[in-house]
């Protein structure tokens, strides 16, 4: 009885959890193997080291997109259509 309250609670701490390990690269470079390659990484070695500005922002705008879609696609299963 108290969990489809809490429902919108639980969306938004699984929202603030995973959006900002999508585009995490501190931990992945500290923490990984030289053979694990995540998306931040690529991104941020785009922007400093290979100074490839517009595939990083490429690069960028399509992993905002796909957590935009993902996001929307699971407040949607989640049943909470007001948040969107």
């Amino acid at each position: 009885m108290t969990f489809p309250l809490s429902m919108p609670g639980v969306v938004s701490g699984t929202l603030l959890t995973f959006i900002p390990a999508s585009g995490d690269y501190v931990n992945a470079e500290l923490l990984g193997s030289t053979d694990t390659k995540m998306v931040g990484n690529v991104i941020q070695s785009q922007f400093l080291r290979v100074l490839d500005y517009p595939t990083a922002a490429a690069l960028s705008f399509i992993l905002m997109a796909i957590v935009l879609g993902m996001v929307t696609v699971y407040i949607r299963r989640a049943g909470t259509e007001d948040l969107v």
